[in-house]
Formats: C-alpha cells, sequence, structure tokens
C-alpha cells in the first residue's frame, strides 16, 4: 500500500514538473527602430523578434512575448524599471540604464552611427568633433542615448518625439541638418518614407557601439544566467551576425 501511494505521488509530482513552464518574459516593441521592430502590425517581427526566437531555440525552457503598440524609449525604460516588462532588446550601454537593469554580458550587434543629410549637402563629416564644429543642428530620436553623447561632444541637439520618420522630415525640411541614427534604421527609413531622392546616410562611421539585451533585476539570476549562456551559443554559432547580415543587406 505504500508503495502504490508513493507511485501515485511521484507520478503526480512529475506529471507537474514535466506540464509546468516557465512564466513568458515580457518585452515591448520600440516605435520608430525599424528594422529592429517594423512599424505598425508587423511591431512583433524584425531584427529583435528574430534574435529573441533564436534565443528561444537554443534554451527551449525561454520564452518571449512581444507587447503591442509599440513604445518610445523613456516608456519602454520606466516599464523595465517598474518591473512591468522583464527584458528589453538592442539598447546601447548608459549608466541609467545599468542602475535600472542587468545587462546581459554578451552584445547583441554593433551598432554603426551614422548621419541621415540632404543630397543637396555636400558638407564631410568625420568625427563629432567635426559634427560640433560645423555648428550643424542635429535631431535624434527622444529618449535616445546618442542625445547625451553628442552634447557631450558640444553638439546642437533636438531631440524629436515622433520617431525616425519625424526626425527625417526634420532634415528633409531644413528645421535640421542631420539625424543622428544607426545605419540599419536610417537606410530603412529613408526608403519606407520614400525619400531616397532628398535624403542619404552620409559617408563614414562616426562611432561604433555595442547594443545588448537588458534583463530586469526583477528577475530571478537562474533565468539571466540562462539569457547570457544562450546568447553566448549564438555569438559562437555565428548567428547574431547572420541575423544582422539579413537586415544589412535589406
Amino acid at each position: 500500500m505504500e508503495r502504490l501511494v508513493g507511485l501515485v505521488l511521484w507520478g503526480i509530482l512529475t506529471h507537474t514538473a514535466v506540464g509546468a513552464e516557465a512564466p513568458a518574459l515580457r518585452t515591448v516593441a520600440q516605435e520608430g527602430s525599424a528594422p529592429k521592430f517594423m512599424d505598425g502590425a508587423n511591431a512583433a517581427s524584425g531584427h529583435c523578434p528574430d534574435i529573441l526566437a533564436a534565443i528561444e531555440r537554443v534554451d527551449k525552457s525561454l520564452h518571449f512575448v512581444i507587447e503591442t503598440p509599440a513604445a518610445p524609449i523613456k516608456r519602454i525604460e520606466n516599464d523595465l524599471k517598474a518591473g512591468r516588462i522583464d527584458v528589453v532588446c538592442a539598447l546601447l550601454d548608459t549608466p541609467w540604464r545599468n542602475e535600472i537593469a542587468l545587462r546581459i554580458e554578451t552584445p547583441i550587434y554593433h551598432v554603426q552611427e551614422r548621419l541621415v543629410g540632404r543630397r543637396d549637402d555636400s558638407g564631410t563629416v568625420r568625427s563629432l568633433q567635426d559634427l560640433a564644429q560645423s555648428g550643424a543642428m542635429v535631431v535624434t530620436q527622444s529618449g535616445a542615448s546618442y542625445a547625451s553623447d553628442l552634447r557631450k561632444a558640444g553638439v546642437k541637439v533636438v531631440e524629436s518625439p515622433g520617431g525616425s520618420a519625424l526626425a527625417l522630415r526634420h532634415v528633409e525640411s531644413q528645421r535640421a541638418r542631420f539625424y543622428y541614427t544607426n545605419a540599419l534604421t536610417g537606410s530603412y527609413y529613408i526608403r519606407a518614407e520614400g525619400l531616397d531622392q532628398t535624403l542619404r546616410l552620409h559617408p563614414g562611421v562616426l562611432q561604433s557601439s555595442p547594443s545588448y539585451l537588458w534583463a530586469g533585476r526583477h528577475l530571478d539570476s537562474a533565468t539571466v544566467q540562462k539569457l547570457d549562456k544562450a546568447l553566448q551559443q549564438l555569438k559562437r554559432s555565428g548567428e547574431l551576425d547572420r541575423i544582422y547580415q539579413r537586415y544589412e543587406a535589406e
């Protein structure tokens, strides 16, 4: 009888362990960031969703839910700090983000920081020092870490709350001379907004910065370690680079 009871209890515990799934890790799409997150109804697709799907394939115990509609960077940071979301994909390293979250050590990719300007602007900018000395007004997305770095370098900056599409319109209308962004996003929105004949990515990379996956400080250490190990494996296998190159070619 005792053996029968033991077998029943073992069966219940085994069924519970097998059937139980770890809760999904919540994240949210970032507005105006395509191809990192595509715009509109396709916000749960793009570069970051592909990376998160690759992490799921490497570690079957990890699962992500991408919430929409897309949100601006400042709201995403506040939601991560408050524990309303669990992870954020592909943000640069800043003191504030290190204060509110845990940076997963393996970079997802390196951001190539470029200027978008008018095609009839033949000026040459090779560095942040050149940009500051030019006296040009530069627009960034509101909340982007670029803005702080540019101001420290002496660059005149205005932050646009409307995402990349609106920032490009500032350049087109000459309210700002340049839009400071990453190469993937700049080239994507030039095409998406039909501005190929007016705007271009100016030559040269002003800075190259690693972009990271961030985990909320409320997550348990085991989950954070799983995220780190999964990204290490994707980096070693070359999958992170292959995903980046797929969007670079588009």
